[in-house]
């Protein structure tokens, strides 16, 4: 026996465990084995329809029963809030909304997804363990039910294999990859990829399918050939004995479970630890039950079993409100410093001015000592309204601080309002320095959390009150720092991104492209461009603010060019603004602004150099096209662990598209003196990215610093986006949610389409870190506790019986986490697969000296790189399965958590003899279309070529040779007036055509 050592999966969870959920979206908790807080929300683009209603809460009701069933009678639904668009009708609605939102429903109602058809989903880009962001549901398949039972089996199942992606962070147990469908078993067995291995049914070779779905099965024996082969799939019997998995076939009338690995548990719903899964994977080789008790709803045995459970949810729907915010802002003594209350003003004025869309309801409200109402809630209606609310903005400071007063103060003005009530408003929190004025900010919390009111904070400068982030926290608002430094715009991104985060899916939230500062030399002029794509270009606006520590006749000058060259903006066009007392200068464009290159200049009249900060915003091209966006935030914003390291995720789409390929770099500022770090992000499906090729770009943030901190050391992230290696693109990726009974309603394969030039800049958030932290000393190259990441993706992409070889293939990981280089590989191998995944260092390693000409293991390539090797095995045949484990080492000798498994069996290449093949393939099987067009096409596109290259040759021959054949048909026809057979008189020649009247000719 081999003594399992899980040290690596030990560290795997531990580094889980400081990614928290998104605070952008609707909490969800168990609480006495229910949960009460499930929002659904449908998008505004979505028709009115009844039907969609009242299918909802059928099946949501029918999700309840299994969810109940599969969590052991752990876990149901009661409370369910139903969001209806604010076009919809109101007498749908049975009560009033409050903080209900579309951008933070937990599940979301809208158009297909191109990726996914209508298959549901759940979008996940965090670790193993850690819930998912929201689940896709389209109208199709709500409202069409039968379609959706025929296609899925029974919704609510459909929703509780969802609920396991979106609740506690579990993933598929099907193959989700060529490279996954089959596996060997340390016997020597071929199974195809499930859970459980319960799970009955019969593998088929659709390169022999006729035109009726008829298939032959597939070889699955080792001496002859062993799978994955590329036109083999295993479809379950139906019915079946598996009780498990709902992550693998949940429309199996017997799946009610998920996997455990309890051995005196269900044997028909124990966990296959060999199965090549994206559970085994991501969650190294944990069953689905092993992550969910892990969770808050079932760690340490919390909401235990209740019997005979009314199951039943109570549905309440709601429409949504307008848009309520109240600017909380400090005008304390030290506000008059660094220009701070003026700086505070500028970015407040552009905020009401153009930031807020039209029929947001704004209040003011300052305190110092005390607070005071500067504006009731406003509803802003036109431009009047914005310069009449922009002209009750503090100016002057005065008094100390009192956080406290001034949260109350903005409670009041959300319930002295014509809706009556403080819930779902949000609190634009800004100060500069600690509170030392009763009530404090944790006297008045509970009040705000009670009343369900959002606080965004903005930290403002290095010695605001260390709190802050924590409000935002429990409250469920964002958390920002300006460090007032000469490159930071934090300041107003986080105006900016308190808007634009929370109405993400209406065309109406402008996207920024351009936010940066830069000192311009006295009487000098600095030149810029930004591109304008064709996604956007309505109501665009360059903003340009200059610095206040000039005079007021020292205003800078700008002219913009568009992109013909020669026609020009200026100071005598009526586009072009400027506002002495808030130093903003801007130029709002009257017409849809010119795809293309757009310059500008600006021009420092001053005898002093001046910092200039330029913000270019633009709204969609129209109100029916979703512009290209990019969001981003980091894991946590808060981290008390040592050393401190937090993954950064940024998001760039078009509608549900992901656009990939993009270039995305986080820019992290760090506290003073210590300079700004660029974090390029990727989406390459390794380090800290999950999944390739999602439009989620990860990367992990491990350059904390050690500073004289006023309170706690504040990190700014910005995040940029673009074009700049030429090779963004828009592509359909044949995905699929909960696998369907008929594969051949997932989207197929599409090539890329070009996105060509655009650029998008957001604030990413920050991170504050506790001062109980210990941060590494850079400059000793000893000092360096971050290993390799771990790889994730390592797979068998070739063997050779003759040669006995095997050839892997990986992405490179980093020296620090996915930063930098490795030092070397240790590669190890087995033929048991305990011993590969619980004694790595008991299991034969390979090195250099088993390698052919073909790769390194001593060597490693930058960080994102794709590694091969090709190494001589010691044996080979029927029999012999081989598993393979690496991990990366870094110069130090930390050493990376152990790779997913890669397997295979080295055997001799099989004869296969198949009937002769065409495009028209059958639909009538299950699993045929899809297997053959995602999986079978890419290959003979990619690795086959020069087979469609004889193919077409070949196929331009026959066609000539029949033309020819069938005009010397018909002219004997014409002839002989009369043809009644053509018959084959050698064994090679073409088979039997029937020509009369009513035939076709069929090729």
């Amino acid at each position: 026996m081999y003594r399992c050592n899980m040290h690596s999966y030990t560290t795997q969870f531990l580094l889980v465990s400081i990614v928290l959920v998104s605070a952008n979206r609707n909490p969800v908790h168990l609480v006495d084995n229910t949960y009460t807080t499930l929002l659904i929300a449908i998008n505004q683009n979505v028709t009115e329809d009844q039907r969609l209603i009242d299918s909802i809460q059928e099946i949501f009701t029918s999700a309840s029963g299994h969810l109940y069933q599969s969590t052991k009678q752990r876990a149901a639904f009661n409370n369910i809030t139903i969001l209806i668009p604010k076009t919809w009708s109101d007498d749908m609605t049975t009560e009033k909304a409050t903080t209900e939102k579309y951008d933070i429903a937990n599940v979301v109602v809208d158009e297909a997804n191109p990726n996914y058809g209508d298959a549901p989903y759940v979008k996940q880009h965090q670790p193993c363990g850690e819930k998912g962001e929201y689940l896709h549901l389209t109208p199709t398949f709500i409202v069409e039910r039968e379609w959706s039972e025929k296609n899925y089996g029974d919704s609510g199942k459909v929703i509780v294999h969802e609920w396991g992606h979106l609740q506690w962070g579990l993933f598929e147990e099907y193959a989700t990859s060529i490279n996954s469908t089959y596996y060997v078993d340390p016997k020597g067995v071929v199974e195809a990829t499930r859970c459980s291995l319960a799970v009955t049914g019969t593998s088929y070779d659709f390169n022999t399918c006729d035109r009726s779905g008829n298939c032959k099965p597939c070889n699955t024996d080792p001496e002859s050939g062993v799978l994955p082969y590329p036109y083999c799939v295993f479809i379950p019997d139906e019915p079946n004995q598996g009780t498990a998995s709902y992550l693998y076939a949940n429309y199996l009338d017997s799946v009610v479970n998920f996997c455990h690995s309890d051995p005196e548990g269900d044997p028909n719903s124990l966990h296959n630890v060999l199965a090549p899964t994206d559970q085994n994977t991501l969650c190294s080789y944990k069953s689905a039950w092993d992550v969910m008790e892990l969770s808050a709803d079932f760690y340490n045995n919390n909401n235990p079993p209740v019997d005979a459970m009314d199951t039943t949810p109570v549905f309440k729907i709601v429409k949504e409100n307008e848009f309520r915010t109240v600017l909380v802002m400090d005008v304390s003594g030290s506000m008059s410093s660094n220009n701070r209350l003026n700086l505070q003003y500028q970015a407040a004025s552009k905020y009401i001015g153009n930031t807020l869309p039209l029929y947001t309801w704004v209040g003011i409200v300052e305190f110092g000592t005390s607070a005071t109402t500067l504006a009731n809630l406003t509803q802003i209606v036109d431009e009047e309204t914005r310069e009449h609310l922009t002209s009750l903005l503090p100016i002057r400071t005065t008094g100390s601080t009192c956080v406290g007063c001034g949260l109350e103060m903005g409670v009041e003005v959300l319930e002295d309002s014509i809706f009556g009530y403080a819930a779902g408003g949000i609190l634009f929190l800004t100060t500069d320095g600690e509170e030392n004025q009763y009530p404090y900010i944790g006297d008045v919390t509970p009040e705000l959390v009670a009343k369900e009111v959002i606080v965004d904070t903005l930290a403002f400068s290095d010695s605001a009150d260390p709190k802050l982030v924590g409000l935002s926290d429990e409250t469920g608002g964002r958390a920002c720092w300006y460090s007032e430094g000469d490159e930071s715009t934090a300041l107003h991104d986080c105006f900016t991104a308190s808007v634009t985060e929370r109405t993400s899916s209406s065309t109406e939230t402008p996207v920024q492209l351009a936010s940066y500062k830069t000192t311009i030399s006295n009487s000098q002029t600095t030149t810029d461009a930004v591109y304008i794509d064709s996604t956007i270009g309505r109501d665009t606006i360059f903003f340009f603010f200059w610095d206040y520590s000039v005079s007021d006749s020292d205003e800078i000058d700008v002219v913009i060019t568009r992109p013909d060259g020669n026609t020009t903006i200026d100071s005598t066009d009526s586009q072009y603004n400027s506002d002495v007392n808030s130093r903003t200068l801007y130029v709002k464009l009257a017409d849809i602004a010119e795809v293309g290159t757009w310059t500008y200049q600006i021009y420092n009249p001053s005898t002093s150099s001046q910092v200039v900060e330029v913000s270019i915003d633009s709204k969609s091209v129209d109100s029916s096209t979703q512009p290209i966006r990019l969001s981003s935030s980091p894991s946590t914003d808060y981290v008390a662990d040592s050393p401190p390291m937090a993954i950064l995720y940024a998001e760039v789409n078009q509608g549900y598209s992901p656009v990939l390929d993009a270039v995305v770099i986080a820019t992290v500022e760090r506290p003073s003196p210590h300079s700004p770090v660029d974090v390029q992000l990727f989406d390459t499906g390794t380090g800290a990215d999950i999944k390739k090729n999602d439009g989620v770009y990860s990367g992990y943030f491990v350059d904390f610093v050690e500073a004289s901190c006023t309170t706690e050391c504040r990190y700014n992230i910005q995040v940029a986006a673009d074009d700049y290696d030429q090779a963004a693109q828009i592509r359909t990726i044949s995905r699929s949610g909960a696998m369907p009974r008929n594969y051949t309603i997932i989207p197929g394969e599409e090539e890329g389409v070009r996105v060509g030039d655009f650029s998008r800049v957001v604030q990413g958030g920050m991170i504050q870190v506790d001062n109980s932290v210990v941060y590494v000393n850079w400059s000793d190259p000893n000092d360096d506790p971050f290993p390799p990441s771990r790889i994730i993706d390592l797979l068998v992409i070739d063997t050779s019986y003759d040669n006995a070889s095997v050839t892997l293939q990986w992405t490179a990981t980093g020296d620090d986490m996915d930063k930098g280089t490795a030092t070397i590989y240790d590669l190890r191998y087995s033929t048991n697969f305990s011993q590969i995944i619980n004694n790595f260092d008991g299991c034969d390693e390979l090195t250099n000296a088993n390698l052919t000409n073909n790769g390194t293991l001593t060597e490693p390539k930058e960080s994102g790189q794709i590694e091969t090797i090709t190494a001589i095995l010691p044996s080979s045949g029927p029999g012999f399965a081989y598993y393979f484990v690496i991990r990366a080492i870094d110069d130090v000798g930390n050493t990376g958590q152990s790779s997913n498994t890669a397997q295979t069996a080295i055997v001799p290449t099989p004869i296969v003899t198949t009937t002769a093949t065409t495009t028209n393939y059958p639909t009538t099987s299950a699993y045929t279309t899809w297997y053959l067009t995602t999986v079978f096409q890419p290959i003979q596109d990619h690795t086959e070529m020069w087979q469609y290259i004889v193919l077409g040759i070949t196929i331009s021959i026959l066609s000539i040779a029949l033309a020819g054949g069938l005009f010397v048909l018909y002219k004997y026809y014409t002839k002989q007036k009369m043809l009644t057979k053509v018959v084959p008189t050698t064994p090679n020649s073409s088979p039997t055509i029937e020509l009369d009247s009513h035939s076709d000719l069929d090729a």
